[in-house]
C-alpha cells in the first residue's frame, strides 16, 4: 500500500473513532472529575463580547447526579459574552441533547451545531431565575443572532431538565418533559455540542447527555 493511501486510511479511521455511533448516548455527569478543577473532555471558550469565564466542578448537596455539578463561577461577565464548554471529540447534527439546570441567576443552556470557530451555532438559553427561554441562530460571525422562538420554563423545583431535539431544520425544546418552544434552523449542519452561559450570573449544570439520531435527516 502506498504512503498516501496509508495516510488517508489513518485519517479516516481517526475520524470514525471521533464520531459517536448513531444512536449511542453520550453521558457527562462530572462525578469522576476532581472537585475545584475544570471539567475533563471539554474545550472552554468565550464567544461574542470579550470576557473571562471560569468553569469548575463542585460538590453539591442534591444535584441530579450526586455528588458533583459543573458551575460557571464568574458572576460579573459582560452582557453578550458567551462562555462555552464544548464536548471534545464528538460531532452532532440530529438527535437530542439534555442538561440539568439549577434555579438561580443568569442565562444557561445548550449550544449545538457549532462550527467555523464559533461563527455558526444554535444557542438555547434559559434564565434560571425567571424561566424565560430563547432559541437563537448565529451565522457568519459578527455576533449577530436571529431569534427562532421563545418560551417560558416553570421554575417550581431546585433543578430542572432542559432538552432540545434537532431534525434537519426542525428544532424543538422541552423543560421537565413539557413543550417549551419550537423553531426552524435556517442553516442545519453538523457541528460540536456543549454547554453555555451568557452575560452575568453563575449557572450550575449537571447530567449533560446527547444522543445522535439513529438515521440522519438528510
Amino acid at each position: 500500500m502506498s504512503r498516501s493511501r496509508i495516510t488517508v486510511s489513518v485519517a479516516l479511521a481517526a475520524l470514525l473513532f471521533a464520531l459517536p455511533a448513531r444512536g449511542e448516548k453520550i453521558r457527562n455527569h462530572f462525578d469522576s472529575d476532581a472537585p475545584m478543577r475544570e471539567p475533563g473532555f471539554f474545550d472552554l471558550l468565550v464567544w461574542g463580547a470579550p470576557g473571562e469565564a471560569e468553569w469548575r466542578v463542585l460538590a453539591d448537596f442534591n444535584p441530579p447526579s450526586a455528588p458533583n455539578k459543573l458551575l460557571q463561577t464568574l458572576e460579573t461577565r459582560p452582557s453578550g459574552s458567551i462562555a462555552v464548554a464544548l464536548r471534545r471529540t464528538y460531532s452532532f447534527e440530529d438527535g437530542t441533547v439534555s442538561v440539568g439546570l439549577r434555579k438561580g441567576s443568569g442565562l444557561g443552556g445548550i449550544v449545538l451545531r457549532a462550527s467555523s470557530g464559533g461563527k455558526d451555532f444554535l444557542l438555547l438559553l434559559v434564565d434560571v431565575g425567571s424561566g424565560d427561554a430563547r432559541l437563537w441562530s448565529y451565522h457568519g460571525g459578527g455576533g449577530k443572532a436571529t431569534e427562532l422562538d421563545h418560551g417560558k420554563a416553570e421554575q417550581s423545583q431546585e433543578w430542572g431538565t432542559l432538552s432540545i431535539t434537532a431534525s434537519g431544520p426542525s428544532i424543538s425544546a422541552r423543560w421537565n418533559n413539557k413543550p417549551l418552544l419550537k423553531g426552524n434552523d435556517p442553516h442545519p449542519a453538523s457541528g460540536r455540542v456543549g454547554l453555555a452561559t451568557m452575560g452575568p450570573g453563575a449557572v450550575s449544570f449537571d447530567e449533560f447527555d446527547f444522543e445522535p439520531a439513529a438515521t440522519p435527516s438528510r
